[in-house]
């Protein structure tokens, strides 16, 4: 983990870009309606208040869909989630700070109390719009990320991945996707340009606060997820476990990052609103 004067560095520089990423989300969110742009920020609004809210379980026949595309065996003991919003993060793809990554499908295995949580958690109008072959390549993409994160832990330990491991896994990642779901290269086109346009009607959250909403959405629904969780079973689980146990200012500095960008969001939103006579 971080020595204090780093971890003071870190936090120092994060605001500073949180910032700078919510003066450019405001800029592209300037083509929008006003009700629109209200709906989306009432999304953010929800989400502060009741962090948990951005996600919700997938169950019935849209599970009974997903269970049958990758087979029930491999999604068997993970919670899979729809998420509400698109989480985003500095790209692992491109050098330039400015340039984002956006996350319509995230997999995660959390240590909460006493078990690990192997999760999957997917948006929401991905979901409901795209094709059968495409939403199969998101969670075999998904699913084989996981498979590689496991194997990495178990052969270097609970260690933090640098961007280049990050960006290895992704592309290694895409073929056995592709080749599973069956997904055509038009497809792939189709795909890409549904994700923009989920992007552009969406609330875009930074993915510090999305691992934190999905972390409190666990407790929140301790008693329907708990017999998901397993015991940690190597050393390095709980070397992880012991760690994680006295490390909670993630989450209050998760909270305080998106309380800034909310705000800078805000006001950079009414300057828009002045400028095109809105208010």
């Amino acid at each position: 983990m971080f020595g204090e004067k780093d971890r003071e560095l870190f936090e120092r520089n994060y605001r500073t870009w949180i910032e700078s990423v919510a003066s450019s989300v405001a800029e592209s969110m300037k083509h929008l309606e006003r009700s629109e742009i209200q709906a989306i920020l009432g999304r953010y609004k929800r989400y502060q208040n009741d962090p948990p809210s951005m996600y919700t379980a997938i169950t019935g026949d849209r599970r009974a869909q997903v269970d049958e595309m990758v087979g029930r065996d491999r999604l068997q003991n993970i919670l899979l989630l729809s998420m509400d919003a698109v989480s985003f993060t500095p790209s692992i793809f491109a050098q330039h700070p400015g340039v984002l990554d956006y996350a319509f499908a995230m997999n995660r295995r959390f240590f909460f109390k006493i078990y690990w949580f192997p999760i999957i958690a997917i948006n929401r109008t991905y979901i409901e719009r795209a094709s059968e072959h495409e939403l199969h390549f998101a969670l075999e993409h998904e699913l084989t990320q996981n498979k590689m994160y496991t194997e990495h832990i178990d052969a270097h330990g609970h260690k933090y991945l640098k961007v280049d491991e990050k960006r290895t896994i992704s592309e290694q990642a895409i073929p056995p996707a592709i080749e599973r779901s069956g997904i055509t290269d038009e497809e792939r086109v189709k795909e890409q340009g549904l994700m923009n346009e989920i992007v552009a009607s969406s609330p875009l959250v930074p993915k510090t606060f999305a691992e934190t909403s999905l972390f409190e959405y666990l407790e929140t629904h301790w008693d329907s997820i708990k017999d998901l969780g397993v015991k940690g079973g190597t050393e390095s689980e709980k070397e992880f476990e012991a760690m994680l146990s006295q490390e909670h200012g993630w989450i209050e500095f998760s909270h305080e990052i998106y309380g800034l960008y909310l705000s800078k969001l805000k006001q950079e939103l009414d300057l828009t609103y002045r400028e095109y006579g809105y208010v």
